[in-house]
């Protein structure tokens, strides 16, 4: 998500420098977000509403300002931005105690969702949050704008930037000898299964992630408990890859378990079930490259058949993202 603000960012504190820089005024003539009425110039640049449908492209703008709706109902339209974008309630704004007030509001609106913050208003204490709720895999991304010269062409680049590392590390290859949580990507030691087969979802070539077009014969989220999983075992699975923001490669695509021709691809069962912030980036960024899955009558290629906790003991979710 990018959340935008407005005073400062798109509407600069200095009507003659915002003049120079190829701002054009806009008659504001109606109520304040506090309901007085109020009339006055806010200045606007043609480039931004260009700028902000670039990064909507990857990512979902939402309005962090004290304008609230009057945000998505004028200043959007005048910056040829839909009028149904998402209005964050962010109660109170400005810094206290060495905090943006309403970049609480914002983190309780989207959990744990990756989020951009354009604003010219930030606390000392801001970044370290930021920081550390990306540490605890919500990535955060916190862009500081001058108020005299609003949002430019830089800003823009440093979020489409942060964006595309996101994407990267979804596609990164998603090891899973013990469970793995965490917001770094795993080393390249780590991209290996126990049998030495490559656990990448990845498709080099198309730069999509591979997900089975419907369910296994024996998907774990078939009815009937068709694995023979212990008791417990798929909650413990979907528990961890919630927690982790991650998903469950289907166990049929695993090595040791892998057909000819067959590699490693996302649960059809898990991801019909539950949008977690992986599959998120990786659906709005690059898309999924759909695979059915193996055939009914192939013989795995070690000639076993994996049966209880085992057929499922690497088929965990992928590192938080």
């Amino acid at each position: 998500m990018v959340a935008i603000d407005v005073d400062g960012v798109l509407n600069p504190d200095d009507p003659r420098t915002a003049r120079q820089l190829g701002y054009h005024p806009h008659r504001y003539d109606g109520p304040a977000p506090s309901g007085q009425h109020v009339s006055g110039e806010v200045w606007l640049h043609p480039d931004h509403g260009t700028w902000l449908r670039e990064l909507a492209l990857n990512a979902d703008l939402v309005w962090c300002t004290s304008w609230g709706a009057i945000a998505a109902t004028w200043i959007g339209p005048r910056l040829g931005l839909p009028v149904d974008l998402q209005v964050i309630d962010v109660g109170q704004s400005g810094v206290r105690f060495g905090r943006q007030l309403k970049l609480a509001g914002l983190y309780r609106a989207i959990g744990g969702r990756p989020v951009a913050v354009l604003d010219d208003t930030f606390g000392g204490r801001d970044g370290s949050e930021a920081a550390d709720r990306t540490a605890r895999g919500k990535a955060t991304l916190l862009v500081p704008v001058d108020g005299v010269t609003g949002l430019q062409r830089g800003h823009i680049d440093q979020v489409l930037n942060w964006l595309s590392r996101l994407a990267i590390d979804a596609q990164e290859p998603y090891a899973r000898d013990e469970p793995r949580t965490g917001p770094t990507a795993p080393q390249e030691s780590d991209e290996v299964g126990d049998d030495g087969g490559d656990l990448s979802i990845g498709d080099p070539v198309l730069r999509k992630s591979r997900l089975l077009s419907r369910k296994c014969d024996t998907c774990i989220f078939r009815p009937g408990n068709l694995m023979h999983l212990s008791e417990g075992r798929l909650r413990d699975l979907v528990a961890e890859a919630r927690r982790d923001e991650g998903f469950v490669i289907c166990h049929e695509t695993l090595p040791g378990y892998r057909r000819p021709g067959v590699k490693p691809a996302i649960c059809r069962g898990f991801a019909d079930r539950y949008s977690t912030q992986t599959l998120q980036v990786i659906e709005r960024l690059f898309g999924f490259l759909e695979v059915d899955p193996p055939e009914k009558d192939a013989t795995p290629t070690d000639g076993t058949v994996p049966t209880g906790d085992s057929a499922t003991g690497s088929a965990d979710p992928g590192p938080a993202r």
